[in-house]
This record gives structure tokens, sequence and C-alpha cells, in this order.
């Protein structure tokens, strides 16, 4: 039963497109159902499903999202992961189911697994995109996560939520600039990319701003 479940979940999750707007109200019943399984591998690709099907269609898994949320707190590290992913695409298309949740979502930047803490800035990532003001008064935990201990995912990941913000509103990270700056040095060279990325697209839209006024 695990497996077959498994299979169909990925089946679901790997529809074009174009083709998840036609999800039906029996699958959603069935991911629904997977939430409630005791096998976290199951629980952990609904997750990832509802995140498939949410950054397309957003209404269609919208009620799933409470759970992803209180599942933001399981003993599984793939849980957490993966609901952090179904609340990051589904909010970045449906602001308003996570614009009074952010502080949860942010609660996991102290998440003992690296990639739970990557997935949370991953999450933020993508709602900044449709939002990046719901961050304003949060960007001292983003410099923390740049010097994270984990190098293989955290502290790749952590420039990129500046960049995604830099792009919006550049004015909230602007005083981000010189930490960013430091990491130009830093040990992992991803970071030291994806910092550099950071820099030149806050700065470029500074600039404009500057020159819009």
């Amino acid at each position: 039963m695990p497996a077959a479940n498994i299979l169909r979940l990925k089946e679901i999750s790997r529809r074009p497109k174009e083709s998840l707007a036609a999800i039906g109200t029996d699958d959603i019943a069935f991911i629904q159902g997977c939430l409630t399984s005791a096998n976290d591998e199951i629980i952990s690709y609904a997750y990832w499903t509802i995140g498939q099907i949410g950054i397309v269609n957003p209404n269609a898994v919208a009620a799933l999202i409470d759970q992803a949320f209180s599942d933001l707190q399981s003993a599984s590290e793939k849980v957490r992961e993966n609901a952090l992913f179904a609340i990051g695409r589904t909010g970045r298309a449906k602001i308003g189911i996570v614009v009074n949740r952010i502080d949860e979502i942010l609660s996991l930047h102290t998440d003992t697994a690296p990639r739970v803490r990557m997935s949370m800035i991953w999450a933020c990532e993508n709602i900044a995109n449709t939002d990046a003001e719901l961050f304003k008064n949060h960007i001292g935990i983003f410099e923390k996560l740049l010097d994270d201990p984990d190098e293989k995912y955290v502290r790749p990941e952590a420039p990129e939520i500046f960049r995604v913000i830099g792009k919006y509103k550049p004015e909230i990270v602007a005083q981000s600039l010189d930490k960013l700056k430091e990491k130009l040095n830093d040990t992992c060279k991803t970071m030291r990319i994806h910092s550099a990325g950071a820099i030149r697209i806050i700065e470029k839209n500074l600039k404009e701003t500057i020159c819009r006024k």
C-alpha cells in the first residue's frame, strides 16, 4: 500500500502544468488522506505534490495548508522540509494563506536539520516573489543564516533571499550589503557566487529607485 500511494502521488505531481487545473476532487481527497498516514514518506511526498499543484492552482489545495503549518512541528525532517515546500509554493500563488503566518515559517531558521533550514529560506523566496514587504522586519534572521555552520545546504541558499527581496524592495535589504560583501570571501564557493548576484541586484535596483525619484 505505501508503494501504491507514493506511485499515485508521483503521478499526480508529475502531470504537466497545463493539466494541474483539472485535478479532481478525488485527487485532492486522496492527497488529504495521505497526510494522515502513519508513513512519513507518504506524508512528505503528499506535501511535495501539494506544492506542485499549489503553484499553479492554489485554490485546489489551500484547505490543506493548515495541516502543512501543523506539520512544521513533525518529528520527521523530510515532512518538515516538504511542508515548507507546500507552504512556499502555494503561498506564492495565493498570498492570503500565508500573509499572517510568516513567523511560523521563520521559526524553522533554527531547525536542527540543514535541509529544513534551507527549505525555510526557499519558501520565503517563493513568498517574497509575491510580497517582499512581508519580510521587512525579519532581515536579521536572514543575515544570521549567512553565517550558518552548514556549507552544503544553508549557506549556498542564504544569499538568494536577499537577491529576491532586492529585486522588488531593495531598500529593505540595503543595510545588508556590507554583510553580503563580507561573504564574497566565504569558504563556500556557491555562497560567494550567490552573494555577488544578490549584491548586483540590490545595488542595481537601489540606483533605479533613486533615479525614479
